[in-house]
């Protein structure tokens, strides 16, 4: 066998060879550095479970595939390797998140929401969900009148509307308003307080920052000015004039955008902004803060149901009351509605943000089933 030959029989060993060291390394270097390296799961979710003998045969090799991607060597580092080039080239590929103007990022449609899709006004509800939300938002209403409570609705707008200055100009605007916008008018002429502060929020944004730069929430700016234009719909004493705002080092912003595509070491640039403002007190913080209580100095009880944007809006919100229940959705069953609030309070707020507006429906009927038990 000539030289030349075998030259060319060693090329593709060579190359299989390279191959099943590039498979095989990371996993045989894994267990010897894996201390060293960082493993944190930020993501705002659970990372898949290896698959079982109750997985089934069909889906065994789905499940082992997502379980592997979610678990394999160095794949913090690979993220944040693969997003630093995406910056460099100022793209970002991610199914999740959309870059926009200056760096801010959105939310892209995704499993559990349609935040592009809303923004554009490519959604709707029918007249036939409006009119089951509008009737059980009624009947819940009614409840609560009989027994001497109020109610308001309080939708939180997504991010993309208050800062759609800095929505990439590939992303049109189809029609206005959006989907909430418009569900809001309607229930609105159910005689309840409905409250959808785009444009407070949008003009506020022009002057201060009321979202996070690379999270999907609004800060406390945000939650404060949302707080306070529900108290004024409530007829309850509230703040007019903002409170001055200071950039506080010893607190770090949100960033789960950033975590959902990998980009949580380069973006560091936000700001956490903390205001000179008194906020209620927390007496009792349970489930990981799904279930708390808070002392304020305002007059009269409130039970608020929240979502991820009411933990922010509780502090303030709750000031103006002189004791509070906070309920996320994840625990809006109505047993344990009755365990924490078993007396009808005197105000009812119930808060969702607009990319969870398809929960109100279940909601109102859960809350009047609690309604109608409690005391």
């Amino acid at each position: 066998m000539s030289h030349h030959d075998r030259e060319r029989r060693g090329c593709p060993r060579a190359l299989i060879a390279g191959f099943a060291a590039l498979l095989a390394g990371p996993c045989l270097l894994w267990p010897l550095v894996r201390g060293m390296c960082d493993t944190t799961n930020y993501e705002n979710r659970t990372l898949a479970a290896f698959p079982t003998a109750a997985t089934g045969v069909r889906a065994w090799p789905a499940s082992f595939e997502e379980w592997l991607g979610d678990h394999a060597p160095f794949r913090n580092q690979f993220l944040t390797l693969k997003s630093g080039a995406d910056r460099l080239v100022g793209t970002l590929d991610s199914t999740n998140v959309l870059l926009g103007k200056e760096g801010w990022m959105f939310l892209k449609d995704v499993s559990d929401s349609n935040s592009l899709s809303d923004y554009q006004g490519l959604t709707a509800y029918s007249a036939e969900e409006t009119a089951a939300m509008a009737q059980a938002l009624t009947a819940l209403n009614d409840v609560l009148a009989a027994k001497g409570s109020r109610l308001l609705v309080l939708f939180a707008p997504a991010k993309e509307g208050v800062y759609s200055r800095y929505m990439p100009d590939n992303v049109p605007v189809v029609s206005r308003p959006t989907r909430v916008g418009a569900l809001a008018g309607a229930l609105g002429e159910t005689g309840v307080p409905v409250l959808f502060p785009l444009e407070e929020l949008e003009d506020a944004a022009l002057e201060r920052q009321v979202y996070y730069k690379y999270d999907t929430h609004w800060n406390e700016a945000g939650a404060w000015l949302a707080a306070q234009l529900t108290l004024e719909a409530l007829d309850r004493p509230f703040a007019a004039a903002w409170p001055e705002m200071a950039a506080d080092p010893e607190k770090a912003p949100l960033t789960d955008l950033a975590n959902m595509c990998g980009s949580w070491a380069w973006c560091t640039d936000d700001v956490y902004w903390a205001l000179d403002a008194v906020p209620a007190q927390c007496t009792l913080w349970e489930a990981g803060g799904e279930i708390a209580r808070y002392a304020g100095e305002g007059e009269g009880s409130l039970l608020l149901a929240r979502d991820s944007f009411g933990e922010a809006l509780a502090p303030w919100l709750a000031q103006g009351f002189a004791d509070t229940t906070v309920l996320h959705g994840n625990q809006m069953q109505v047993e344990t509605l009755l365990e924490w609030q078993p007396e009808v309070p005197d105000v009812v707020v119930l808060e969702v943000a607009e990319r969870f507006s398809d929960n109100l429906l279940g909601r109102l009927e859960t809350m009047r089933q609690w309604a109608e038990r409690a005391g």
